[in-house]
């Protein structure tokens, strides 16, 4: 599904804000991306990429190797067979996140502080040897945005490039699900999914606007029609894709077996929305 919302009719930039729905949410925004681009919506040449958990690590692929964004169902397919493995291990439990949920409400800060008791911290390095070969080789671009929230504080923060910590550090923070994968500690701070605060974080975006923004959101969050209202009340002209409903709890965004209907469910909405995209991202 989609829906936009416009106020004005002058744009001077274009942003694509990428939201957080584990390994199969990463599968179902890398196959619908791909499919737009290679249908001729120029997603590529975004001034402003904004990646929240999934969504950083379709960002990256989209800003670094855009030609190989095929390949990541695969990485995610490995990716979702880890996270089954490290439950079954007693390392992680899915059912935890809802628990972590349903417990806490929307207060960050309590579920970061519940991350931390469910899985111990793991260094940067660690953490960038975990995701190192799942994302491309390369310079972070100076356009991609990664989202991690501070279990101390609550409050997200958007990781750049000027930051100075490496991309897969990043990513790692930044999908760092409570109960699924372990906090990740940098510098005096240690730091879980972005998601926490927010499925897209839409309303951190900062752009010399109007601009048009095009939302993907795996997971249909609480926040999202307030996001788009803020972003529409601040002159851009936004666009919202929605994931077919196959996510229908936390933790089948994190089960291999949905992979599969995730890329389905990206190649049909590729057709369905290709043309108006196109329209309207380069009008």
């Amino acid at each position: 599904m989609n829906r936009h919302s416009s106020h004005g009719e002058t744009t001077s930039f274009h942003a694509l804000v990428l939201g957080g729905g584990g390994p199969v949410g990463a599968s179902w925004m890398a196959t619908l991306v791909n499919g737009l681009v290679s249908a001729g919506v120029p997603l590529p040449e975004a001034d402003v990429v904004l990646g929240t958990s999934a969504g950083a690590v379709v960002g990256s692929w989209l800003t670094m190797s855009p030609e190989n964004l095929a390949a990541v169902p695969g990485h995610m397919r490995e990716r979702a067979a880890r996270h089954a493995g490290t439950a079954q291990a007693g390392q992680g439990d899915k059912a935890l996140l809802r628990r972590m949920a349903a417990a806490h409400g929307n207060d960050p800060r309590a579920i970061g502080r519940a991350a931390l008791a469910a899985i111990p911290p793991i260094s940067a390095e660690q953490a960038e040897g975990l995701w190192k070969s799942a994302l491309p080789d390369g310079p972070w671009p100076d356009r991609l945005g990664i989202f991690a929230v501070d279990t101390d504080t609550g409050t997200a923060r958007q990781w750049t490039a000027q930051d100075g910590i490496p991309l897969p550090v990043a990513v790692a923070c930044s999908t760092a699900a409570p109960g699924a994968a372990p906090p990740v500690a940098v510098g005096d701070s240690v730091w879980v999914d972005g998601g926490v605060r927010s499925g897209t974080n839409a309303d951190l975006l900062v752009g010399d606007g109007p601009g048009r923004v095009l939302i993907m959101a795996p997971i249909p969050s609480p926040n999202l029609a307030r996001e788009e209202a803020i972003l529409t009340e601040r002159g851009h002209s936004v666009r919202v894709i929605v994931s077919d409903s196959f996510i229908t709890k936390p933790s089948d965004a994190l089960d291999p077996n949905f992979i599969d209907t995730a890329i389905a469910a990206g190649t049909k909405q590729t057709a369905d929305l290709a043309a108006k995209l196109a329209q309207w991202w380069q009008s």
